[in-house]
C-alpha cells in the first residue's frame, strides 16, 4: 500500500471532479467523505470547493474558510494563506467566486494564480474539485483537463435525465467516456437502483454511443443526514455503513486507474485553461 503511495506522488497530482445535473442530489457530501477516503490511505489531498453558491464543502467538514481564492485576488495573500487545513487533515480551498469567474482575470492575474497554485500543488496526491450542479459550457476546459469525472444523480426522473444530458454533451465535447464514474445517490430500493442504471446505460449507449463502464449504488441510510447534522462526515464514524462501502471502493477503483493510465501533465493542464501557453 505504500509503494503504491509512493509511486504516485513521484508525479503530478490527479484531479477529480465531482459533477451533477441538478442540484441536491448529494454531490457535495460524496465529494467529502471520498477527500476523507483517500486521506485514510495516507494520500495528501487538496479539497477545492468551486460550489460557491452553497458552501456546502465546509458546512459538512464543520468549518469556514477564513480566506478564499477571491481574497487571493483581490488582496494579494499568499496561495498558502487561502488553503486552510480542516479537522480531518484534508487541505480546502473555497473559491469564494464563481470558478468560471476565473477566466476572467487578466493574463498577469492568471499567471500569477498558476505560479502560485502549481507551487502548492507538488505536495498532494489528488485534487478533488466540488463543481456547482449543471453544465457551463465556460468550464469546458476545466472538465476536459479532469482525470476522472464523478457524476452524481438519483433515480428521480428529472434527475436521471439531466444526468443523461450531462453525458450526451461530455461526450460531444470530447470527454473520454472512461474517465467517467456514475454514482445512484439516495436509492431507497437496491433491486430498482440497478434497474434505473441499468436503463440509463442502456439509454447513453444506444443514443449517446458511449459506454458507461465504473457505477456505483449508494443506499439511502440515516447516517448521511446524521453526518450533515453533526457536521462530520460520516465515513470517519460509520465506516462500516453502505454508504462508506461505497465511497471505499470508489477510491479503489480510481487508484486502479491512476496506476494503470497516466495522461497529461497536470500543470499542462491548468496552463491550458487558464490561456497562458507553454
Amino acid at each position: 500500500m505504500q509503494d503504491q503511495v509512493e509511486s504516485l506522488r513521484k508525479s503530478e497530482p490527479k484531479v477529480i471532479s465531482v459533477l451533477s445535473g441538478k442540484g441536491g442530489v448529494g454531490k457535495s457530501i460524496l465529494a467529502v467523505n471520498l477527500a476523507l477516503a483517500f486521506q485514510k490511505r495516507n494520500f495528501k489531498i487538496l479539497l477545492f470547493d468551486a460550489d460557491v453558491g452553497f458552501g456546502s464543502v465546509e458546512i459538512l467538514l464543520g468549518t469556514v474558510a477564513p480566506r478564499t481564492l477571491k481574497d487571493f485576488f483581490k488582496s494579494g495573500l499568499k496561495i498558502e494563506d487561502i488553503v486552510y487545513k480542516s479537522p480531518y487533515d484534508v487541505d480546502v480551498i473555497s473559491s469564494g467566486i464563481d470558478i468560471e469567474d476565473l477566466l476572467l482575470f487578466n493574463l498577469g492575474d492568471r499567471k500569477k494564480f498558476f505560479d502560485s497554485f502549481s507551487r502548492i500543488l507538488r505536495s498532494y496526491d489528488y485534487v478533488i474539485v466540488d463543481f456547482p450542479p449543471g453544465y457551463n459550457e465556460n468550464l469546458d476546459k476545466f472538465y476536459l483537463n479532469s482525470d476522472y469525472l464523478i457524476i452524481v444523480t438519483t433515480d428521480e426522473p428529472t434527475s436521471i435525465i439531466n444526468t443523461y444530458t450531462l453525458i450526451k454533451v461530455l461526450s460531444v465535447k470530447g470527454v473520454n467516456p472512461e474517465e467517467i464514474f456514475l454514482v445512484l445517490n439516495m436509492v431507497r430500493n437496491m433491486k430498482e437502483g440497478r434497474k434505473v442504471v441499468e436503463r440509463l446505460k442502456n439509454v447513453v449507449e444506444r443514443f449517446v454511443g458511449v459506454p458507461i463502464r465504473h457505477f456505483f449504488i449508494v443506499r439511502e441510510d440515516p447516517v448521511v443526514q446524521k453526518s450533515v447534522e453533526r457536521q462530520k462526515p460520516f465515513l470517519l464514524w460509520a465506516e462500516k455503513s453502505q454508504p462508506s462501502l461505497v465511497m471505499l471502493g470508489l477510491r479503489e477503483k480510481i487508484l486502479k486507474e491512476s496506476v494503470e493510465r497516466e495522461k497529461e501533465g497536470f500543470l499542462d493542464k491548468i496552463r491550458h485553461l487558464l490561456g497562458i501557453g507553454g
